[in-house]
């Protein structure tokens, strides 16, 4: 099978469940924490999903990898802990409801213990799983045509694996001190995928967008962007998702660099009680079964950092990839109270790929790249508009090529 129909294949057997899940109510994570397809969560369930593809819907096809899928997602739901469980997933293009059943029966008589979904290109879905049942559909009666040209969903440019993919495609043209990320050439999404650490299927989903919205150039070998500044024009326009909590120091200090202090500190402690181990955030740092939760500087602090400060006096923030009790106490912060100044805003981002993958590692601390830093800052009301575009005019315009 040519790589190109693959990729095509894969790209759009994900989004078909992708859109099921959301449609049903779940929610989809884009950067699961270990290497499966998909994580998804609805109230108290969570699902470790691993799908694998046929190119036929027949039995002796489609048991081998229902059993391989079980494996794997086994393995996936141990690694992530908690109350993570298994969900092995089969498609292809057309699955006959028999060959549906004798899928089922394997499954419960080999793995009882495990959710199992089937699911074809034509409309059919059979999920067996606690909430899953939701998922379930008979058979569309559309015609073969009307398969064809049938729209597929499609995921945003700019969601948080996405954003990832451009900062890697971009970092050629900027400093690695100001952006961690590989610096290759790439002439097709599986080159793509590979280096950057994620789905050959999200890869070609991403490529595919960028040339739809007219964003590469068609005629060259490898993968280049075109149309760069409209293209950072609309990525600055995207409204970032995440949580802020309000936070003060424990005890109180003034010192202009406390919270990169207390940030390096974290990471050298040797010993920190009920969390996992810290390490710092890197290009390939993609959440794995026993990794350590990520934190990085953001905003006006990394901005400081990276010898990038046009804007003094400005509020301190930090970026966590779980709001943990514990680390807080160990940052030396608790939640601020009514009445109380603010010493450090603490961000829990949806993006948490783009975000933590390319954050740079100075002096001990990681800190947000400089295109996060020119995202984040631009619509902020302490003075965020002219430390975007001192960003631009002194790093990013010249880099980029943009004049």
């Amino acid at each position: 099978m040519p790589i190109e129909h693959f990729e095509f294949s894969e790209a759009r057997v994900e989004n078909l469940l992708v859109e099921a899940f959301r449609r049903a109510g779940w929610r989809v994570e884009e950067e699961p924490r270990s290497q499966l397809d998909l994580l998804v969560r609805k109230d108290d369930l969570v699902y470790a999903v691993e799908i694998k593809r046929a190119s036929e819907g027949r039995p002796d096809r489609l048991v081998p990898l229902i059993s391989q899928a079980i494996l794997q997602a086994q393995a996936a739901a141990r690694g992530l802990g908690g109350q993570v469980s298994p969900l092995a997933v089969v498609c292809a293009p057309r699955i006959p409801e028999s060959a549906a059943a004798q899928i089922r029966q394997f499954a419960a008589a080999n793995a009882p213990g495990v959710a199992v979904g089937i699911f074809d290109e034509e409309g059919f879905r059979s999920f067996a799983g606690p909430g899953l049942e939701v998922l379930n559909q008979n058979r569309q009666s559309l015609s073969r045509n009307m398969m064809l040209h049938r729209e597929q969903p499609k995921i945003g440019l700019f969601s948080g694996i996405n954003q990832w993919l451009l900062k890697v495609m971009l970092a050629p043209k900027i400093q690695e001190s100001l952006l961690a990320a590989p610096r290759e050439e790439y002439r097709n999404a599986s080159q793509l995928a590979r280096a950057s650490g994620v789905s050959i299927m999200s890869a070609f989903r991403f490529v595919k967008q960028l040339q739809e919205e007219g964003f590469l150039h068609e005629s060259e070998e490898s993968l280049r962007l075109v149309r760069v500044e409209q293209l950072m024009q609309r990525w600055q326009a995207v409204n970032p998702s995440w949580r802020e909590l309000r936070m003060r120091w424990l005890i109180r200090s003034d010192a202009p660099d406390a919270l990169h202090a207390a940030v390096r500190q974290l990471l050298l402690n040797p010993n920190l009680p009920r969390v996992r181990r810290f390490s710092m955030a890197g290009p390939h740092s993609a959440k794995r079964p026993g990794s350590p939760i990520r934190v990085c500087a953001g905003l006006f602090s990394a901005a400081e950092l990276l010898g990038l400060s046009f804007v003094h006096g400005a509020p301190k923030h930090l970026y966590v990839e779980e709001p943990n009790p514990e680390l807080f106490r160990l940052l030396g912060l608790a939640r601020e109270r009514e009445g109380e100044s603010v010493d450090v805003f603490v961000r829990v981002p949806a993006a948490r790929a783009s975000i933590f993958r390319a954050a740079v590692n100075m002096s001990g601390v990681p800190a947000s790249d400089v295109l996060q830093i020119w995202l984040d800052v631009a619509a902020h009301p302490a003075r965020g508009s002219a430390q975007a575009d001192e960003i631009w005019r002194r790093v990013l315009a010249p880099s980029l090529g943009v004049k």
